[in-house]
């Protein structure tokens, strides 16, 4: 008797072993609350070391500017517009952090991103345009900073930055990554068709007329550059106040504000703002950096920014990999098929955006698209994008219970 009683008690005690088992399968509420702990932490590291990385490289920017201004020369302008260029590589990859009035858009802190990355700009507020080209109206005192020599004598940061959006104007933007871009490059008033992004000459900063003003003006904007990616960054590193903010946070609600960025960036943003209405207006002022033809890259960053977060990876400049528990694995543990699918989609987008980034030239790839057919590369890429922006929203209700709206 008490062999069988031992033996019964074996095969009991195996029984609450295997039911044990089979609750960790499930995923209890603890395994998937450590998840979203590690999820968001994972999020505020790469965040940080993202804006660390767009910091440097526009430093880097300031650099070659400030070495040009210097002493102007072809090669040192080409170099000032490879900075530029490498500059883009960091920044594009921080979009997804915005949408949720954190650093880099909240109103409490500036809504910096505003001065730093807004387009489209109608350039003729900033320097010469080609004849009947640009949105200000020839009797506007202030249009044309740089030649505007009797309105303002002096340019300074200030000017600037109070003359960005005046008479409530979105396209009148005097700073950030694309007013420089416009001094580097000018526009591009080539066809589509011959591939060439804007032909400005390096010696509009040496015999052309205001060029020492000229000069000044890509300085100043720099530097502002510089000071306003200085302040996001700061919020972000270990120790800031919103840092600790935002990790104090219940995970529920840092999960939200994480997914609706990406959300609105994937499908409001991304595939509607910078692709879907150039492929609808097939204009090259509707491109996201019309003046270097940079929008094909732009466009993989964009899209490589949300890859980030839903993979829980992100790959610093210098090579190194900030990685964690990502999205997905949070989003397996709620709802494997929900996670299956995202997985998919995400791959798909990267697919899709690699190839427009591969063909370079975004204006010449959206000739004879149409908004209606979703079989060529760039309309085709908006498809996926707006699915991947649903199914983040989604993934967003199913984790955390709030209902998240991708438009923007």
């Amino acid at each position: 008797m008490k062999k069988i009683l031992g033996l019964s008690l074996l095969i009991t005690s195996s029984v609450f072993i295997g039911c044990s088992d089979n609750n960790t399968d499930i995923n209890p509420e603890t395994e998937i609350t450590a998840a979203k702990t590690k999820f968001v932490t994972n999020y505020v590291n790469i965040v940080a070391a993202n804006y660390n990385d767009a910091l440097a490289k526009t430093k880097e920017l300031k650099t070659a500017i400030d070495a040009f201004v210097a002493a102007p020369d072809a090669n040192k302008f080409q170099a000032a517009k490879d900075a530029w260029l490498a500059s883009r590589e960091p920044y594009g990859q921080t979009e997804v952090y915005r949408f949720y009035d954190g650093p880099i858009d909240g109103v409490a802190f500036g809504e910096i991103e505003g001065n730093l990355n807004a387009w489209p700009l109608d350039e003729a507020l900033i320097d010469y345009v080609a004849d009947g080209t640009g949105g200000q109206e020839v009797s506007d005192t202030r249009q044309n900073l740089v030649n505007n020599t009797d309105k303002y004598p002096t340019l300074t940061k200030d000017v600037l930055k109070n003359l960005s959006g005046y008479g409530e104007n979105e396209s009148n933007v005097t700073m950030g990554y694309h007013a420089i871009e416009f001094l580097l490059w000018g526009q591009d008033t080539t066809a589509p068709a011959e591939k060439k992004a804007g032909q400005r000459m390096y010696t509009d900063y040496t015999t052309a007329t205001n060029a020492s003003r000229r000069k000044q003006y890509l300085q100043l904007a720099v530097e502002i550059l510089v000071d306003d990616l200085q302040t996001v960054t700061n919020n972000w590193k270990n120790g800031a106040a919103y840092r600790n903010e935002f990790l104090s946070l219940s995970k529920n609600d840092a999960i939200d504000k994480i997914l609706t960025g990406a959300a609105k960036l994937s499908n409001g943003e991304l595939a509607g703002e910078r692709m879907l209405v150039a492929v609808k207006n097939q204009d090259q002022e509707d491109e996201h950096s019309c003046f270097s033809d940079n929008t094909h890259n732009d466009i993989y960053l964009n899209a490589k920014s949300i890859n980030n977060i839903i993979n829980g990876s992100y790959t610093k400049v210098d090579g190194s990999v900030i990685s964690g528990t990502s999205l997905l694995d949070v989003l397996t543990l709620v709802n494997t098929t929900e996670a299956v699918s995202l997985k998919t989609t995400a791959a798909t987008v990267m697919t899709k955006v690699k190839v427009i980034a591969n063909n370079q030239f975004f204006d010449y790839q959206i000739i004879g698209e149409t908004i209606d057919n979703n079989n060529k590369p760039v309309m085709s890429a908006v498809t996926s994008l707006e699915k991947q922006g649903i199914e983040l929203a989604q993934a967003g209700k199913t984790i955390t219970g709030k209902n998240i709206d991708s438009e923007v």
